[in-house]
């Protein structure tokens, strides 16, 4: 039997990266018992992750993720290689990491003579801290440290493909010239950071760049500080409209890559064409994990007398978030139905050529004059020849094979070419030929499961009692997938074979919780750290004291009637 190839991409979720962690944790235990079973080794079905995506807190899991299954798979696992559900990086730096003391830390001023306390209004040091200790390790050679070697999610002969969401404040200039010779420029705000990182590759670097990115995936605007990255320009190449840099490299400054792209399927399915060269479609899968429910946000109760500035304020950022958010769903799902009717159209021409409706050589004829037209113009890429063969690997069974009953005759007979030739000037006069159907898995849950969902999820940062709530809801939710009779069906990645490990008992109690249900002291301490910042903001733009004291006053009353408000 096939290996089966997962792409997993981990969407932006803040606190609630705790979900995500035990969601990952999950599919990534029942992998490793999968792939060690002794009827999958007999069978060869393994699974393997070549594709790792992430946006925010997303792309943080997704870096560590990337590295320990590529170097440290004991990591995962406890004494004589049992489960380790509670003793893993994810959960080691999602649960037990991150803490409201760290991010409230007002000792916060890294660059070499202080910056101002307005760059943000948490602390950034503990996720700087957290990339340094978690991915920015090395051993006495100063290479990136062995555990263990490669996960056996890994397939060795493909590595990693990696990529983390960005969002780039200064942007990319991408120019073309219109008729007339007048050039048309236009700046692009979205980017990422790709890399392919193989097993055997230990070297430091690629490594210290992709932490520096990870963080950078996941500077949440306001909260915390932008961070500054050294590009080059090799990183968006070919492309011939690109906008060369003042020097290459060039630093950017780069927030919060969910800003853009939460939820980057189409990164992934970039980077699943680099591996998979559009064949092996039956075998190729998505994993999507959020904290989030995929719902729309639509709202009929809009209307003209009720739509003040206020009100249109408050709904545009809806509109904006809505249409980031489910960016390239959309688009997954559109590529999805067009695909479908290429594969009608397929089926109907096969059963015409078969019998006898349309005669090869006609159908060749017309086909191959509309493809040396297609062709004449395209840009650079797949060939003609490589497009052929591909596609009669996509419709083995139209094709069929030679002296068989039922198909064309195989590959090289006439009807076969016929039909092979007139597929491929159908799929690429619509621009399918770089598309594939995505099959995709979701873990993702509402919000009133999770206890980190509140004020606008950081809430779970308040304790790690919350945050282990998340992190079990995930890892339920994860082998609820995995339990599902639809999962273990011919042409799924199912079935797996592996045995759950306990969950924890989950406290109803901590579902969907607000400020006014968290203690006291922790709200208490959540102001005094924020009381501080605000002040340090005002030493610095207001060195009068005398100007200084009434606008603290005026920021410490604010906060309390923030609070307040929000009890």
């Amino acid at each position: 039997m096939p290996v089966k190839y997962l792409a997993l991409t981990i969407a932006g979720a803040v606190s609630l990266g705790s979900y995500e962690a035990g969601a990952t944790y999950e599919i990534l235990d029942a992998i490793r018992q999968h792939n060690e079973d002794p009827a999958t080794i007999a069978n060869g079905d393994f699974i393997r992750i070549d594709v790792l995506t992430g946006a925010s807190a997303g792309g943080m899991t997704a870096a560590i993720l990337a590295q320990k299954l590529l170097f440290a798979k004991n990591a995962f696992v406890g004494p004589n290689g049992a489960s380790s559900p509670y003793d893993n990086p994810l959960y080691n730096t999602w649960v037990k990491g991150i803490d409201l003391q760290g991010l409230l830390d007002s000792v916060d001023k890294p660059l070499p003579d202080g910056d101002p306390a307005l760059l943000s209004l948490l602390s950034s040091n503990l996720i700087e801290s957290i990339a340094k200790n978690i991915i920015g390790q090395t051993d006495s050679t100063g290479r990136i440290p062995l555990d263990g070697g490669a996960h056996n999610a890994i397939d060795p002969g493909r590595g990693m493909r990696l990529g983390l969401a960005l969002t780039n404040l200064n942007g990319v200039n991408y120019q073309y010239t219109m008729l007339g010779g007048q050039p048309f420029c236009y700046t692009e705000f979205c980017d990422a950071m790709l890399r392919l990182l193989p097993v055997n590759d230990r070297s430091f670097a690629p490594w210290q760049e992709i932490g520096e990115a990870a963080v950078a995936s996941g500077a949440f605007p306001i909260a915390f500080r932008t961070k500054d990255l050294s590009r080059r320009a090799a990183d968006y190449l070919p492309c011939d409209t690109l906008v060369p840099f003042p020097t290459d490299p060039y630093t950017f400054t780069y927030t919060d890559g969910g800003l853009l792209q939460n939820q980057p399927l189409g990164m992934a399915k970039n980077l699943v064409d680099e591996n998979d060269h559009h064949l092996n479609g039956d075998n190729r899968f998505y994993l999507f994990v959020s904290p989030s429910p995929m719902n729309g946000s639509q709202n009929l109760n809009l209307h003209e007398a009720s739509m003040d500035m206020i009100a249109v304020g408050k709904r545009l950022i809806d509109v904006y978030t809505g249409q980031a958010t489910f960016r390239d769903w959309i688009q997954a799902q559109s590529i999805n139905e067009q695909v479908d009717i290429l594969d009608q159209r397929a089926a109907g021409l096969a059963h015409a050529l078969d019998t006898g409706q349309i005669t090869a050589a006609a159908l060749t004829t017309a086909s191959q004059q509309i493809l040396t037209l297609l062709y004449a113009t395209a840009p650079a890429g797949e060939s003609q020849a490589d497009a052929m063969t591909r596609l009669a690997t996509q419709y083995a069974t139209e094709v069929g094979t030679a002296g068989a009953a039922t198909g064309l005759g195989g590959v090289g007979s006439k009807k076969a070419t016929a039909f092979l030739s007139a597929i491929l000037a159908l799929e690429k006069s619509a621009g399918l030929g770089e598309r594939d159907r995505m099959n995709i898995y979701g873990i993702v849950t509402e919000n009133g499961n999770l206890a980190g969902s509140g004020v606008s999820a950081f809430l779970g940062f308040f304790d790690q009692v919350y945050r282990d709530h998340d992190y079990d809801w995930g890892r339920t939710v994860a082998q609820q997938l995995l339990a599902n009779p639809a999962f273990q069906q011919p042409g799924q990645l199912g079935p797996i074979r592996y045995t759950p490990a306990p969950i924890r008992p989950l406290d109803p109690a901590l579902n969907c919780l607000n400020l006014n249900q968290v203690p006291p002291e922790k709200v208490s301490e959540l102001k005094s750290g924020l009381t501080e910042r605000v002040n340090q903001i005002l030493t610095d733009k207001l060195p009068n004291p005398l100007e200084r004291y009434p606008a603290q006053l005026g920021a410490d009353l604010i906060l309390k009637l923030l609070i307040g408000w929000e009890f």
